[in-house]
C-alpha cells in the first residue's frame, strides 16, 4: 500500500470548482496547538456520515468512543452518500465542517488537504509509523498527514461453494490467476444447466461495470508504478485486462456491461440470490452479505473468500497483489480547545486497534490489523471462516485504487469514457485508450 510521492499539489479549485481558499488562514491548523485532551472535559464533538440507517460503521465507531469516554459526546450529522464530496467542501468554504469527517478515497484527499479546512494530525501519525499492523503511508503529503485511516477494504474474491459443488468445478485457490478464473468460469457455464440452474439468468462470474474493476486492477498488478504511466497518459498496460474483460461478456461468461449498467444491476443481487457464482469485489460487501443472509435479502449457501486472481503475465509476488483505497478521517482546522483535543482522540481511536475491534464485531474491515482483531471478524455469527477466507482477508498487498497526483480527477474522468467505449465495444481497446491519452495531453495535463 506504498505510494509514490512525487508528483506536484492539485490546485484547490482545479477539480471540485469550488473555492475552498475561503477557508481562511495561512495553511491547516497546527496540532501542536491544540489543548491537551481531558478525558474527564464535558464536550461534544460533531461527526460527518452517510446513509446512517445502511451504514452502520458511524454510529458503532461513535458509540465505542463514547463508552469509553462518557463525558464525550459525538453528534453525527448525515450527509448524502451520492453527494458527498460536494457537500463536504461546500462547507469547509463556508467553515461550517464537522469536527470530524470522513475522506472517502484517495481520490480527493490532495484537494482536500490544500482546503485550509483540515488540521494537521502528524502527532497522531506519529504513534502509529512503527505499528505493524497499520499501513498510514497513503496520507503522507511532504511530510505532514491531514488524515488516519480507519477503513482498508481490499478486492478479493467471492464465491459460492454450494453451486461449484454442484457444478463439479474447483473453488478457487491462492494460487489462481485470471486464466484459472477464466477457465473455471467456462468450465460453470457448460455445468450450471446441468446442475439444475436457469441458463439465460445465471451466469458463472459478474463483472460489475465500473472502470476500476479493470483499470485498477492493471495498475495494480502491472507492476508499473503510476509515474511511468498513469500520469504520463500511457494505458497500454490496461490492453490485457480489457480483453479478458470483453472474451468473458463476449463468452456470455457474466451478464454485458451494457445491460448491467443502463438496468442498475446490484452486485449484491446477483450473488446474494445465486445468480452469479463468482464476484470480484471489495472486503466490504462480506457485512452486506451476512446481514442479508440473516434478514432473508439473500438466500442461504455456502460461501467463501479467495485472493484475487493475479496477473498471469507478471511474476510470482510474495503476497496477492490486489487494490483498494482507505477511507479516512479529518479533523476540522476550524476546532479549537477541547473541541479540537476530543476530535482527534476519536480519530486516535478509530484508527487503533479499540475501533478496528468495534468494526470487527460488524464486520466491516478496519485498516487496523493484529490478532484480536482477525478473532474478532470472524467470530462474528454468518462469517465465512475457513482457511483461505482468513488468508485472503489478511495477506495481501494492497495497492491504491486511485493514485494521487496533479490531474488525477481529469486523467480519472476521461479514463472512465474509455471504459464504456470499451465495455460497449463501440471503440477498440487500442482505439478507446489512444483517444484517452490523447484527450488528456489535451487538457495539458502531461507533457512529452
Amino acid at each position: 500500500m506504498k505510494l509514490n510521492r512525487i508528483f506536484k499539489a492539485v490546485a484547490v479549485t482545479s477539480v471540485l470548482g469550488l473555492a475552498l481558499a475561503g477557508c481562511g488562514g495561512g495553511g491547516s491548523s497546527s496540532s501542536s496547538s491544540s489543548d491537551a485532551f481531558d478525558k474527564n472535559a464535558k464536550t461534544e464533538i460533531t461527526m460527518a456520515g452517510w446513509s446512517l440507517d445502511s451504514t452502520p460503521e458511524f454510529k458503532t465507531l461513535a458509540d465505542a468512543f463514547m463508552a469509553k469516554y462518557p463525558n464525550v459526546k459525538v453528534n453525527i450529522k448525515q450527509y448524502s452518500a451520492d453527494d458527498y464530496d460536494k457537500q463536504m467542501t461546500a462547507d469547509i468554504s463556508a467553515g461550517s465542517q464537522p469536527d470530524v469527517f470522513p475522506i472517502k478515497n484517495l481520490q480527493k484527499y490532495l484537494t482536500y488537504s490544500q482546503s485550509q479546512g483540515l488540521a494537521d494530525l502528524s502527532d497522531i501519525a506519529a504513534g502509529y509509523k512503527d505499528d505493524k499492523n497499520i499501513d498510514i503511508s497513503n496520507y503522507e503529503l511532504d511530510g505532514k498527514y491531514y488524515a488516519m485511516p480507519y477503513r482498508q477494504d481490499s478486492w478479493v474474491l467471492f464465491y459460492n461453494k454450494d453451486m461449484m459443488k454442484k457444478a463439479g468445478v474447483d473453488t478457487p485457490t491462492d494460487k489462481w490467476t485470471w486464466d484459472d478464473y477464466t477457465k473455471a468460469a467456462e468450465q460453470l457455464k457448460t455445468n450450471l444447466p446441468k446442475a439444475g440452474y436457469d441458463a439465460k439468468s445465471v451466469y458463472p462470474i459478474y463483472q460489475h461495470n465500473w472502470q476500476s474493476v479493470v483499470q485498477a486492477f492493471a495498475l495494480a498488478q502491472t507492476g508499473y508504478k503510476p509515474d511511468t504511466n498513469f500520469f504520463k497518459a500511457k494505458f497500454d498496460y490496461m490492453k490485457p485486462f480489457y480483453e479478458r474483460a470483453l472474451k468473458w461478456q463476449d463468452e456470455k461468461l457474466t451478464i454485458d456491461w451494457n445491460t448491467s449498467k443502463t438496468t442498475s444491476v446490484q452486485y449484491q443481487a446477483q450473488f446474494g440470490t445465486q445468480k452469479a457464482a463468482m464476484l470480484p469485489m471489495g472486503t466490504w460487501y462480506a457485512a452486506t452479505l451476512v446481514q442479508q443472509q440473516k434478514s432473508g435479502d439473500a438466500e442461504k449457501f455456502s460461501w467463501g473468500i479467495a485472493p484475487i486472481p493475479q496477473n498471469p503475465d507478471s511474476s510470482s509476488s510474495d503476497k496477492p497483489v490486489t487494490f483498494g483505497d482507505p477511507t479516512g478521517l479529518a479533523v476540522s482546522a476550524k476546532s479549537e480547545g477541547q473541541k479540537l483535543a476530543a476530535a482527534k482522540e476519536f480519530v486516535k481511536f478509530a484508527s487503533g486497534e479499540d475501533g478496528a475491534k468495534a468494526l470487527a464485531k460488524i464486520a466491516t474491515t478496519p485498516a487496523y490489523f493484529s490478532d484480536a482483531v482477525a478473532d474478532t471478524y470472524f467470530g462474528v455469527d454468518g462469517m465465512a471462516t475457513d482457511d483461505l477466507t482468513k488468508e485472503a482477508w489478511q495477506n495481501h498487498d494492497t495497492k491504491p485504487e486511485n493514485p494521487v497526483g496533479e490531474g488525477s480527477d481529469t486523467i480519472i474522468s476521461l479514463l472512465n469514457d474509455a471504459h464504456s467505449s470499451i465495455m460497449t465495444e463501440t471503440s477498440s481497446v487500442n482505439d478507446a485508450l489512444a483517444k484517452a491519452t490523447q484527450d488528456i495531453k489535451d487538457q495539458g495535463i502531461v507533457t512529452e
